[in-house]
C-alpha cells in the first residue's frame, strides 16, 4: 500500500488518475475511500498534510467477453 501526503491545491480525482491511471481512477475511488475512513468528509480537495493510503488494485480486465 502506498501512502501520499497532500499539498495545498491537490484534488483527489487528479491524485487517483496520476497514481492509478486515468482509466482506473474512478474504479479506484471506492477502494481508496474504504482504505481511508473519514476521507470522504474532507471533500474533493483534502487539506494540505492529509495522508492518503492508496491500496493495490486487482488488474483491470483486458478484453471484452461476448459469451460466457
Amino acid at each position: 500500500m502506498t501512502r501520499i501526503t497532500t499539498i495545498a491545491g491537490d484534488d483527489l480525482d487528479e491524485l487517483l488518475a496520476e497514481h492509478y491511471g486515468a482509466a482506473s481512477a474512478s474504479a479506484a475511488l471506492a477502494a481508496v475511500l474504504a482504505a481511508n475512513p473519514g476521507l470522504a468528509r474532507l471533500g474533493p480537495s483534502p487539506p494540505a498534510g492529509t495522508v492518503i493510503r492508496l491500496p493495490s488494485l486487482p488488474p483491470a480486465p483486458t478484453g471484452v467477453r461476448l459469451w460466457t
